[in-house]
């Protein structure tokens, strides 16, 4: 089985340098077959896209069978014992949690097959700037009954022994995001089941347009493409 890390990324320099030198060789010894892809949006004056970004990543291989990962530059496992919830199975209809928000979302690092990925249309395409397309991505899933369990969460006391966190540089600033969580906390929950799946049918991975400007191999099976969004 194929794994696939996916890496969202701009401006973050020096993370990725140290998730390069010090988790990746972690990783590569406990995951079989292991790729890892880092998308960075290009700069074009644009607030930072999470939620597209990892959708053209998942694009760039678009395979059903293979286990992928989401990825934040920014936290590097360094527990033995949390190296091994990547290696945990996971089925059709399953996304895992490996570190994950408090607030009953699906940031962080996650892991899911494409086929589950496909069945809620991936991130929405909506979000710039801060915040919400982790909480949006858990509405998705428990609109489709997708089995969600989670190991390490940002509030447990012990995090900072499993995991090497960078202080967050915050290049993404924040758009309407008083809108964004007041939606996505509340008002999605009651809407009709017509409208929410109307709304993730509107935006995610069967209209995601994006232009791939470059590739670059970083080393071994790390690659980097910079793309248009």
């Amino acid at each position: 089985m194929k794994n696939i890390i996916l890496i969202p990324y701009r401006n973050r320099e020096e993370h990725l340098k140290y998730w390069i030198e010090n988790t990746y060789p972690k990783l590569n010894k406990v995951l079989e077959n292991l790729e890892v892809l880092v998308i960075e949006q290009s700069e074009d004056n644009k607030l930072f896209n999470r939620g597209k970004v990892l959708n053209v990543g998942f694009k760039y291989y678009d395979e059903d069978v293979y286990n992928y990962f989401t990825h934040d530059v920014d936290v590097n496992p360094i527990d033995e014992n949390i190296l091994n919830i990547y290696n945990k199975d996971i089925s059709n209809n399953h996304i895992m949690g490996i570190y994950t928000s408090q607030c009953d979302t699906l940031g962080g690092i996650i892991k899911f097959n494409g086929s589950t990925y496909k069945k809620i249309n991936g991130f929405t395409n909506k979000y710039w700037g801060w915040g919400c397309e982790d909480k949006n991505l858990q509405n998705r899933s428990e609109f489709y009954n997708i089995k969600i369990t989670k190991n390490i969460l940002n509030n447990d006391k012990k995090r900072f022994e499993y995991f090497k966190i960078f202080n967050d540089v915050n290049d993404r600033k924040t758009s309407n995001n008083g809108f964004k969580t007041n939606f996505e906390y509340k008002k999605f929950k009651i809407l009709s089941n017509e409208k929410k799946e109307e709304l993730i049918l509107e935006s995610g991975l069967n209209n995601l347009e994006y232009k791939i400007i470059k590739e670059i191999i970083i080393k071994d099976n790390i690659k980097k493409i910079i793309v248009k969004i």
